[in-house]
């Protein structure tokens, strides 16, 4: 019985695609998602700023060295919560802090990453014409706020939610933090191993075939200014199943 493929990192592509991982390094895919002790992974003031919305004063400041905010928990009360991740990079960051149960939830104050030219570098709230209190759904401490059930997949590579309903908790994994090679291509250990024979298959060993256009070319319609595909597609397309969502 052939084993499942397995996830094997991007390390592993860059050993044959340099330009690639080179061209990713640095990209908002690989910046997707960090640790927050990872340096220069914080982009937000730290400085002791503070941010008032709707009369909760929230708090920017370090300390023992970790990136830290207090603003108000799920019973409305002022808290610290020491950063773990700082999620995207532009035209904003948010930032994930861990609650009980293995959740990761994001805060709804988001630092604008645009130069100050164009209105950046700043913090603000992400309803900012509204009060979202915690008995309100969208509170940043709820179900909606919460990274492991709505926001993990897209952010990660080879994600495993993990939710335990005995226990109301998650588990969560990945195989990489940000979004790298084989997020779209799928696990790669059957590629890298042919590519080491130097004997691929039809499929090279990926799961994932991103090759959607086949022998089809896309001819523009004069009149009209729309583009038609030469031949239907034989099957469901990959790249958006891949990279749509």
């Amino acid at each position: 019985m052939q084993e499942a493929p397995e996830f094997v990192g991007a390390a592993a592509c860059g050993g044959c695609h340099e330009a690639e991982l080179a061209a990713w390094r640095g990209s908002h895919h690989d910046l997707a998602m960090q640790p927050a002790s990872e340096p220069g992974a914080v982009l937000g003031d730290f400085a002791d700023a503070s941010l008032e919305h709707f009369g909760t004063t929230s708090r920017f400041f370090i300390r023992d060295g970790a990136f830290r905010v207090e603003t108000d928990n799920a019973a409305g009360e002022l808290q610290v919560f020491p950063l773990v991740h700082a999620f995207g990079v532009a035209p904003l960051q948010q930032y994930l802090v861990e609650l009980p149960g293995g959740r990761l939830q994001a805060l709804p104050l988001a630092w604008d990453t645009r130069d100050e030219s164009e209105g950046g570098q700043r913090w603000f709230h992400l309803y900012p014409a509204e009060r979202i209190g915690p008995d309100d759904a969208l509170h940043w401490t709820g179900r909606e706020q919460n990274w492991n059930y709505m926001c993990a997949e897209c952010h990660s590579t080879g994600l495993q939610k993990n939710y335990s309903l005995d226990s109301d908790s998650f588990g969560t994994t990945w195989a990489e933090v940000d979004v790298a090679c084989e997020a779209c291509h799928g696990p790669g250990s059957a590629h890298v191993a042919q590519a080491r024979r130097d004997d691929f298959s039809s499929t090279r060993g990926l799961l994932v075939d991103l090759d959607d256009a086949g022998r089809a070319v896309w001819l523009m319609d004069g009149e009209t200014g729309i583009a038609a595909r030469s031949e239907a597609p034989m099957r469901p397309p990959g790249q958006p199943e891949a990279c749509g969502r």
